[in-house]
């Protein structure tokens, strides 16, 4: 599925991203620019095995190569839910995916579904 992106309504965030199948390939420049990120949802609760949210400040990340600027984690048949409180500035662009492993090199999808949620502005 495409990610989907919302209009919020002040004084909480900007923009809701919502990506109801990330996988091991990147979702390119959702934010169409700079965006700062406050919050961070991965709903892992269909796999058996954690699963590794990258976050890039590029406007096309190459999957397995471009280095993420966030690995966040969600442990299996799980919902976490990471804040950051002050924000996190991306000046370019706003990419991510979610794959099985942590490293960098990593790009084997979740074999079941994972819905990612980024709330920003």
């Amino acid at each position: 599925m495409a990610v989907s992106v919302t209009t919020q309504t002040a004084p909480y965030v900007d923009k809701l991203f919502v990506d109801t199948q990330a996988n091991g390939t990147a979702e390119d420049a959702v934010s169409a620019g700079a965006a700062t990120i406050y919050i961070v949802d991965i709903d892992n609760s269909n796999n058996s095995s954690a699963v590794y949210a990258k976050l890039f400040d590029h406007a096309s990340p190459t999957e397995g190569t471009t280095e993420p600027d966030f690995i966040l984690k969600a442990p299996k048949q799980t919902r976490q839910v990471v804040t950051i409180s002050e924000g996190s500035y991306f000046s370019t662009n706003l990419s991510f995916m979610c794959v099985t492993g942590r490293e960098t090199a990593s790009t084997t999808a979740p074999p079941n579904n994972v819905t990612i949620r980024l709330m920003a502005e």
